[in-house]
Parts: structure tokens; sequence; C-alpha cells
């Protein structure tokens, strides 16, 4: 791998992950703004939307991983220039949204919500916590849908769709947050509930006007989408053969990010109230690479669409020189200048002390954070999926857990031992990656 950019690769790239991007520049912004504004309600609520979130996206990234399964066929169908059986995976991975979306909304809320006294013993912090998770699940049966949509469009490289719903569905929740955190303009004071609601209504404004873009009839040719008689059992097969190794890895890696969050949880609201800043701002470098791994994904399922492996390989690599160059740059601001950054997000002093040595440490780990997430998404985006869980589950449950706690505890390392161990599962994990996609065993994968 040259280090130096190609400029025409990294020029082609850029068309198609900038509108992925700047959606996903926006959702940090969303997810800085609701902690800033939760922020100011004290540690207790702070700390109540940081474990609430976890657990929350726990289940939702989970079932939304729809996405990941439609976007492969999509994209790959859409190399072959066979545009009406990308265009029926669309209404597959639909059906399949319906039903997890009615189970996510239907059961989980009630489930995460008479449950979150597992995971802390501060009760204060599990009573506004109760409130936010239950209002933030039932965000589940329109994210879903759209994460359906989401995960077509980008797929054919129609990625400003994307972008368009996404700012909407930031503009709207930050909007409902002003008035239903605070009470605003009439509107009834919920604290913490007022945020989860917030998001939940924000999503299903998104799910409509996806579903409304999608149906303008320019969009819909030559994919002839929207007709029940696209769906069938090989259509069903196909989104969710990937879709189901991409959910278990989210649902287990998730989970173990949860236990990372319990485990800081016990050592006080200071410490969790501390570690809800500290990923929020890290999903302010997060997003952004995030969003630059789905616009690859897309790349190498066309190019290995058309028989091209070899281009496929190029453009991965190419991404992952971005990406490092992309988050190193935020890394500075965080080693540099971090209280700065965390009293942006709270006017604690405890907690923004707190904050302080963790914040310089994801400044410092952001070039392994990078190369291993653009490089899983595009194994993904060649139907790797299944390698992608094995590796990545492996390096979260055998290695960051037990490290959390050795490092926490055992060795008396509290708050900062606890992030240092996540510095040790980034860089073991995109160890990994980049040996993986350096085989080329992904390049023969049939989707």
């Amino acid at each position: 791998m040259r280090i130096l950019p190609d400029l025409r690769k990294t020029r082609e790239i850029w068309v198609l992950a900038a509108p992925i991007v700047a959606g996903m520049v926006s959702q940090t912004v969303m997810n800085v703004m609701d902690t800033a504004m939760v922020g100011r309600l004290g540690a207790t609520a702070l700390a109540a939307t940081g474990l609430g979130g976890v657990l929350s996206w726990t289940i939702l990234g989970t079932f939304s991983q729809i996405n990941v399964g439609t976007q492969a066929v999509a994209s790959r169908r859409f190399g072959e220039k066979d545009f009406l059986s990308a265009g029926r995976a669309l209404d597959n991975a639909i059906l399949i949204a319906i039903v997890i979306g009615l189970i996510s909304s239907g059961i989980f809320s009630f489930l995460l919500r008479d449950n979150l006294h597992f995971f802390t013993q501060d009760a204060g912090v599990v009573e506004e916590g109760k409130k936010y998770v239950f209002y933030r699940m039932m965000s589940g049966f329109p994210l879903m849908i759209l994460m359906a949509h989401r995960g077509f469009f980008n797929g054919i490289g129609m990625t400003s769709l994307n972008m368009k719903v996404t700012i909407l569905v930031n503009v709207v929740n930050i909007g409902l947050n002003y008035l239903l955190i605070y009470g605003n303009y009439g509107f009834p004071m919920m604290g913490t509930a007022g945020a989860g609601l917030a998001t939940a209504i924000a999503t299903f404004v998104g799910m409509i006007y996806f579903i409304w873009l999608g149906t303008r009839e320019k969009r819909r040719e030559p994919y002839q989408t929207y007709k029940l008689s696209n769906i069938n059992r090989d259509g069903l097969w196909r989104v969710g053969r990937l879709a189901l190794p991409a959910g278990i890895h989210a649902l287990l890696v998730m989970a173990g990010i949860s236990a990372f969050v319990a485990i800081v949880a016990r050592l006080g609201t200071i410490e969790m109230a501390a570690t809800n800043v500290c990923i929020t701002v890290w999903s302010l470098a997060f997003f952004p690479v995030f969003g630059l791994g789905v616009a690859t994904a897309s790349l190498i399922g066309h190019r290995l669409g058309e028989g091209n492996p070899d281009a496929a390989e190029a453009y991965g690599w190419e991404a992952a020189k971005l990406g490092i160059f992309s988050m190193q740059a935020l890394g500075l601001l965080f080693f540099l200048f971090p209280r700065w950054v965390l009293h942006f997000f709270t006017e604690d002093i405890l907690v923004v002390e707190a904050g302080i040595i963790p914040l310089r440490m994801i400044g410092v780990f952001q070039i392994f954070d990078s190369m291993g997430l653009v490089l899983s998404q595009a194994l993904e985006g060649a139907g790797f999926n299944k390698w992608v869980l094995k590796a990545e589950v492996s390096v979260n449950w055998g290695i960051f857990l037990p490290c959390t706690y050795l490092f926490a505890y055992t060795f008396n390392g509290g708050l900062i031992g606890a992030w240092l161990a996540l510095g040790v599962y980034l860089m073991t994990y995109a160890g990994l990656v980049m040996w993986k996609f350096a085989q080329g065993e992904w390049k023969t994968v049939k989707v």
C-alpha cells in the first residue's frame, strides 16, 4: 500500500462518500447536542442517557444491520448491471424491517425499561434512564424502515438521499430536544424522557421522508421497487443471510460496550458521566469515518460485480488511508485541548477532570480505530461478514472486557485503566482486519 493518496481514487471515493459523511457529521452534531443539552441537567441525567443510549443502541444497532445485507446485495447487482434484482433487494429488506421493527419497538422498549437496574446500582440513574430508554426504543420501527432504504440507495450509489434524510432527522431531533427536555414554549418539561421522545419522533419523520423520496417515479426506474411481486424466498434469503451475521456482530459488540459501560458505572456516577461525554466526543471522529467505510463497501461491491477484484482491493486501502488522515485531525484536538472539549458538554468540574486522560487516549488511538473501521466495512461490503463477526467478537469479549476489569479493578486503574483496555481492543482488532484484507480471500465470496 503506497503511503501518499492516489488522487484519482481519492476523488472517486469522496464523490460517493461525501454525502454519507455529511449525513454522519450531522448525526454527530445531533449526538453532541443531545449530550450537551442533557448535560445541563446534571451528572445523574448525563449518566442515565449515556447508559440508556448504549443499551438502546445494543438492540437497535443489531436490528439495523439490515442495511448491511441490503447494501451488499444491491451494490453487487448494480455492478453486474442487474438493476431489477437490485430493486428487489429493497422490497425484501422492507418486509424484514417491518418484522424486526415491531419487535424492537414493541417488546424491547418495555424489556429495557424494566431491567435497567441490572446495569447500575445508582437509583437516580436508574429512574432517569428508565424514562429515556422507553421512548428511545420507540424509534425502532421507523429506524428499521429507514435503514432498509439507506442500504439500498447507498448500494446503488445514490448516497445523497441518505444525507438529506439524516440531516432532516437531526434538525427535527435538536428542535424537539429544546422543546421537550426543558419545557420551552408551553411544552411539558420531560428531562431525559424528552430526549428519548424527540429521537423517536424525529426518526419517524425521517422514515416518511425516505419513503417519499423513494416512491418518486424517477427514483423507481430502472429498479422497479415497491412491488409485492418482488418479495420472494430467494430475495429474503440473500438479504437475510448477510444481515444476520452483521446483526449478531453488532449485538455482541454492543453488548461488550454495554458491559464496558456497566463496569465503569460501578466506579461511580462521575466516572459514568465522564464516559458518556468521552463516547460522544469519540463519535465526532467515528461517524465521519464510518460514512467513509459505507461508501467503500459500495465501491467494492461495484468493482466485484464488474469482475475487477484488484480494483476493489485498491479502493479499500485508499479509503483506509483517508480514514486515518480524517481521524487524526480530530485526534490532535482531543489530545491537545481535552479540557476545552469537555467543558462544551458539561459544567461539572468533577466530570471534566475525570474525562481529561480518557479523552487524550481517544486522540492517540484514532489511527487504529479508523483502520479497523474502514477495512471491516470493506470486508462486509464484499460479503465476508462471518469472518468480521468472529474476529471482532473474539477481541471484544476475549481481550477487551477481561482487560477492562483487570485494569480498572484488579490493577486499581479505575477509569483510566478501563479506557486503556479500549485502546488495546482497537489496536488488536485493527491488526487482525488489516491482515485479513491483505490476504484477499474476500475477493471470491459470492453474494
